[in-house]
């Protein structure tokens, strides 16, 4: 499992490009300053860190306020309404297979996804 921090659209670009096929790719975007946000992503880091290392999913983490225009990329090219915090998980095909905002993002419905073959 692999997580990086995207800044840029170009940074977006090629990630995209790197997974595709290959990939589950999970956009977490949140605001460092909200606390909404923090705690929330404090529970997907746990989540995350804590998956099975065979399971092959990239996560790209979104700063919404310092990348405020990659933010707004993702959201119109996914046709996905912004929000923060805010997690888009793709399927390998690029497809959105789930999204969640703010207390929709908990460890049990994110375990549920890695279930479903959307």
């Amino acid at each position: 499992m692999n997580s990086v921090e995207i800044k840029s659209v170009d940074e977006w670009e090629k990630l995209r490009e790197e997974t595709a096929k290959k990939e589950e790719l999970i956009v977490f975007k949140y605001s460092p300053i909200c606390g909404v946000s923090s705690s929330v992503e404090n529970d997907f880091n746990s989540w995350f860190s804590n998956l099975n290392e065979n399971v092959k999913i990239v996560c790209a983490k979104v700063d919404v306020i310092s990348a405020k225009s990659v933010s707004r990329y993702i959201a119109k090219e996914l046709n996905i309404q912004h929000q923060s915090p805010q997690v888009i998980w793709l399927k390998k095909d690029g497809k959105v297979k789930w999204s969640g905002s703010h207390y929709d993002i908990d460890k049990s419905q994110l375990s549920a996804q890695l279930k479903i073959d959307v």
